[in-house]
């Protein structure tokens, strides 16, 4: 038995969910590592310093990935968080809102290439007008302020 809620139902949305969120945990247990290795290297060496350990950051062949405690605290975080990202993502009412998003980006009409490029443009000139307005009236703002302040020795 499943624990999927309403399985066949706004499968894109979910995959997208999870895949993204996904991606940024195991972007964060890499991160993870790495401040594991950086903050607690002085830990490593005093807990190392027998060789005979068989954690002792042999590197793994084919990965040339060092093997120790924080692969191992970093991997376990990850699939854990993993876990949970699944388990939260396929609840019911996170279900449903996915499905719901679905829904609704069904109904969205898409605007053509054409359309697109000229929105853009409109965009563009738009961004560019009010550029130099507010370079204009930056620049005529500050020479009338310097102009004042000359007449009326502010700050003397």
């Amino acid at each position: 038995m499943t624990d999927i809620h309403k399985q066949g139902q706004g499968v894109l949305v979910r995959r997208v969910a999870f895949w993204f969120l996904t991606i940024m945990i195991v972007w964060g247990g890499q991160r993870l590592y790495t401040w594991l290795i950086s903050e607690f290297d002085f830990a490593k060496k005093l807990l190392f310093e027998d060789k005979s350990h068989h954690l002792d950051g042999t590197i793994i062949p084919v990965l040339e990935q060092r093997f120790d405690f924080a692969l191992l605290i970093s991997w376990g975080v990850t699939i854990g968080a993993v876990y949970l990202l699944h388990r939260f993502l396929n609840r019911e009412r996170s279900a449903e809102f996915l499905i719901e998003t679905d829904e609704e980006l069904k109904k969205v009409t898409w605007p053509s290439w054409a359309d697109a490029k000229t929105s853009s443009l409109i965009v563009l000139v738009f961004i560019l007008f009010m550029a130099a307005f507010l370079a204009g009236a930056d620049f005529i703002l500050s020479r009338i302020s310097e102009l004042l302040f000359s007449l009326f020795g502010a700050g003397s």
